[in-house]
């Protein structure tokens, strides 16, 4: 009876693979520069499944000490739901802003992305 309970224990938890529940979404980050100062980075964050996501929590560093840029509340996003983040960056010189899309509820990355402009 206990290697049947066993065999059942370890199917049942294959089956909760938590790569198979992040949600589908397509993330795409931009920079341009605004003025000759100044960089405006652009966010976009779309849900492309049927059903609405987790509370992503997201997040735009840049730098090598990892400034935070960008960091708003947790969302959750519908079927179809487009999110625009738009934020500017005091800078003459190359940026690099790197975007992290995480899980709120369980802090799983979901999406890293890197963008530069020089």
């Amino acid at each position: 009876m206990r290697p049947t309970l066993l065999v059942l224990l370890i199917a049942l938890t294959s089956a909760c693979d938590s790569s198979k529940i992040s949600p589908h979404l397509a993330v795409d980050i931009s920079l341009r520069r605004a003025s000759p100062t100044a960089v405006a980075i652009e966010v976009r964050v779309k849900n492309e499944g049927e059903r609405g996501t987790v509370p992503l929590d997201v997040l735009v560093t840049t730098g090598a000490d990892q400034r935070v840029l960008l960091h708003p509340v947790p969302f959750v996003l519908n079927r179809h739901e487009v999110r625009d983040l738009k934020t500017t960056l005091l800078a003459s010189t190359g940026v690099r802003a790197t975007l992290t899309v995480r899980e709120a509820e369980r802090g799983l990355t979901v999406v890293t992305k890197t963008a530069s402009l020089e």
